[in-house]
C-alpha cells in the first residue's frame, strides 16, 4: 500500500482505537498499554535470546547494508534492537553489572523501550537509574514497566543537572524535592488512589508523572483534599492582587501547594498548583506558558483518556485572549516544546505504542547513515509515517532531507500533499515542514519557472484553508509571511504588495505577527515616491487596530501597543511629507500613555 493511501485511511481527527472484540491477531499485537486488558502484578514471561558476546561494530556494518534498501521491514527492526543491546552492552559495561543486562533482555518491555531511549547517547545516568529501582524495588519493576522506565529516563538524562528544571522557583529550603527512589515508591504505594493506570500508559506520558518534585507530605495532602479531582482545580487557587503588585512578604510565603491554595496567587502560581494536584494524582500533566492578546499568561494541561484515544484537556486557556500556542518542559528532551508537541505525542502513542516506537526506529537508524548514504534512503522515514503518522520525528526528518537535498522536489510535493491530509487537526507541525521544505526555493537563480511558482502558490493557498479551517490565525500570519517572502523572491513584487497589505486588514486585531507583516507592507513603500501611499496605507491601518486590546485596558486608559506602532509608523510618514504640525498633534495623542 503506498504511503499516500495510507495517510488517506489515517487521516482524521481522532485516531481510532480498534475495540477488542474487532480485533485481527496483527491488531491485537500491536495494541498499546493503555489498550491492554490490565492484570495487575503479571510478570513477564522472559524472552529466549541467544548466548555470548555479540560484536556490536559488525552488527552495525550488518545493520546499514540492510538499510541500505531504504525500507523499514520488520527484519531491520529486529536488527537494531539486536545492534542497540550489544552497544549498549559494550559502552556502559562499566556502570552496571553483568546481570543487569541479562534481567534487562528477559523484559521484552523494558529491554524496547529502553533501547529506543538510549539511543545514539546511550547515557550511563539512564541505566544507573533504571539499576537503582531495580535494586530497591524489585519485582514491582516488573509489574510497572512503564513507570520504571519514565523515571529512569526523566532521572537519567538530567543527568548531574536537577531533573526540577521547570519548577526550582519553587524548591527552597522549605520544600525539598524526594529523590528518585522515594517519589517512585510513593506511586506504588498510594496506586489506587491515582486516576491513570501505573502499568499500561505508556512511558513517554508518564515521564510527565515522574518529574514531580512535590515534597512527600503536600502529596499525601492531595490524596486527602483532592481525592476526586477532575475539572476545576486551576481556579482552586484564588487570584492574589497584592502578589501581583509584588509584595515582598507575600513573595516570602513558603509556596507550598496547600499555602498556594490558601492565600491565592498569579496565573503561574495556579498553573504549578494545578499540573503538581494532577501529578500526584498520576495524570501526565504540565504548566504552559504562552503569549496572547493581553501578554503573557500561564495555564495547566493535562492528559485524559478518552474513549478511543488519549486527549491534551486544559485549563485556564482563556480563549479570548487567543493563546494559540504555549511551551511546556519536555522531561524527556530536557528542553521546552510547544504543548501542540504534547498534543501530537498523545495521539501517536494512542494509534499505537508498538507502532511508535517503530518509528523511532525508523529515524534512529536513517540518522545512523551518514552524508550522501542518506540518498535514496528516505523510504526508511515514509515507512515511519506509515508505521504511526502522528509521530512527529520522521516528518521532520523528510522536511530536512527536503532542505539539504537528499531528498528531490517531487518528494517535497508528495510530502505536502501527505501532511496535509494526516496532520489536519495538528497545523503546527504542518508549517514547520512546509516553511523548512520550501526554503531552498526561495533562493531562486535565474528566470523564475512559471509552473514552478503557480504549483507552489497552490501549496501554499491549500495551507491558508486548512489554517483557516483550523481558526489559527497565528499560522495564517506566519504563512503570509512565508509566502510574500517567496513572491518577492521570484520577482512577484506586487503580488507579495497585495498579499501583506491585505494580511495588515485582515489581522490588525491579532496580536501575533501583525507588526511583521505591517513592516513589510513599509519596506515595500519605502522611499519618497511611495510616500502618499505610505501615508494612505497607515490611515486605513489606524483605523483598523484597537486602541485598547480589553476593556481592562480601556478602564485603565492604557493604548494597545500595536496601535501605537502603527501610528508611529503615520508620524515618522508624515514628517517625511513635511506635514509638522498634524505629526506633532498625533505625538500628543499617543504620548500620555507610553509614559
Amino acid at each position: 500500500m503506498s504511503l499516500l493511501v495510507i495517510l488517506l485511511v489515517s487521516a482524521g481527527s481522532t485516531p481510532a482505537r480498534a475495540a477488542p472484540d474487532d480485533e485481527t491477531p496483527k491488531q491485537k499485537a500491536d495494541r498499546t498499554p493503555a489498550e491492554t486488558p490490565k492484570k495487575e502484578d503479571k510478570v513477564e514471561e522472559p524472552e529466549k535470546k541467544p548466548s555470548g558476546p555479540v560484536d556490536a561494530d559488525k552488527l552495525k556494518q550488518q545493520l546499514l547494508a540492510t538499510a541500505a534498501a531504504g525500507k523499514l521491514t520488520d527484519d531491520l527492526i529486529d536488527l537494531f534492537k539486536t545492534y542497540a543491546l550489544a552497544r549498549a552492552k559494550q559502552k556502559l559495561a562499566k556502570d552496571v553489572p553483568a546481570d543487569f543486562w541479562t534481567w534487562v533482555e528477559a523484559k521484552p518491555t523494558i529491554r524496547e523501550g529502553l533501547l529506543v531511549a538510549l539511543h545514539p547517547e546511550y547515557s550511563p545516568h539512564v541505566v544507573k537509574s533504571l539499576e537503582a529501582l531495580r535494586e530497591k524495588f524489585g519485582e514491582k519493576v516488573d509489574t510497572h514497566p512503564h513507570l520504571a522506565l519514565a523515571f529512569a529516563v526523566v532521572f537519567g538524562r538530567a543527568g548531574d543537572a536537577s531533573p526540577w528544571a521547570a519548577a526550582l522557583g519553587y524548591l527552597r529550603k522549605d520544600r525539598k524535592a524526594p529523590t528518585m527512589e522515594q517519589s517512585f515508591r510513593y506511586y506504588l504505594k498510594y496506586e489506587k488512589s491515582m486516576k491513570f493506570s501505573l502499568t499500561q500508559t505508556p512511558w513517554p506520558l508518564l515521564a510527565y508523572v515522574a518529574d514531580n518534585e512535590t515534597p512527600l507530605p503536600e502529596r499525601l495532602w492531595v490524596l486527602n483534599t483532592f481525592r476526586r479531582a477532575g475539572k476545576g482545580v486551576y481556579y482552586k487557587v484564588p487570584y492574589d492582587w497584592d502578589l501581583l503588585k509584588g509584595n515582598p512578604d507575600i513573595g516570602n510565603r513558603p509556596r507550598t501547594l496547600a499555602n498556594i491554595r490558601k492565600y491565592g496567587g498569579v496565573c503561574v502560581d495556579r498553573a504549578y498548583f494545578a499540573s503538581r494536584v494532577y501529578k500526584s494524582l498520576g495524570v501526565p500533566s504540565m504548566s504552559v506558558s504562552g503569549a496572547g492578546r493581553r501578554g503573557g499568561h500561564a495555564w495547566v494541561a493535562w492528559v485524559i483518556p478518552g474513549e478511543k484515544s488519549y486527549e491534551l484537556y486544559d485549563e485556564g486557556r482563556f480563549d479570548m485572549d487567543r493563546y494559540y500556542t504555549g511551551t511546556t518542559w519536555d522531561p524527556l528532551s530536557r528542553k521546552n516544546v510547544l504543548d501542540r508537541d504534547v498534543q501530537l505525542l498523545s495521539a501517536a502513542l494512542s494509534t499505537s505504542y508498538k507502532r511508535y516506537l517503530n518509528a523511532c526506529i525508523g529515524c534512529h537508524v536513517y540518522e545512523m547513515l551518514e552524508g550522501d548514504k542518506r540518498k535514496g534512503k528516505t523510504g526508511l522515514l515514509k515507512d515511519s509515517v506509515e508505521m504511526n503518522p502522528f509521530v512527529a520525528r520522521p516528518w521532520r526528518l523528510l522536511a530536512d532531507a527536503c532542505v539539504e537535498g537528499i531528498a528531490t522536489k517531487e518528494e517535497g510535493e508528495k510530502l505536502f500533499d501527505s501532511i496535509f491530509k494526516a496532520l489536519a487537526p495538528y497545523p503546527d507541525l504542518t508549517f514547520e515542514v512546509l516553511a523548512k521544505v520550501l526554503s531552498p526555493r526561495l533562493q531562486v537563480e535565474g528566470e523564475p519557472d512559471k509552473e514552478e511558482i503557480d504549483s507552489n502558490s497552490r501549496v501554499l493557498n491549500r495551507a491558508f484553508q486548512l489554517y483557516e479551517k483550523a481558526k489559527r490565525p497565528d499560522l495564517a500570519v506566519k504563512l503570509c509571511l512565508l509566502q510574500g517572502s517567496y513572491f518577492e523572491a521570484v520577482d512577484r513584487k506586487m503580488s507579495a504588495l497585495k498579499l501583506y497589505a491585505t494580511a495588515s486588514e485582515k489581522y490588525a486585531r491579532e496580536h501575533y505577527g501583525f507588526r511583521e507583516v505591517f513592516d513589510r507592507v513599509l519596506v515595500m513603500l519605502s522611499g519618497q515616491k511611495n510616500l502618499k501611499r505610505r501615508l494612505a496605507f497607515c490611515e486605513v491601518m489606524i483605523k483598523e487596530v484597537p486602541k485598547q486590546r480589553s476593556a481592562f485596558d480601556k478602564k485603565l486608559n492604557q493604548l494597545n501597543p500595536s496601535y501605537v506602532y502603527v501610528v508611529r509608523a503615520y508620524i515618522r510618514a508624515l514628517y517625511a511629507a513635511g506635514k509638522d504640525s498634524l505629526a506633532e498633534r498625533w505625538e500628543k495623542k499617543i504620548e500620555p500613555k507610553d509614559r
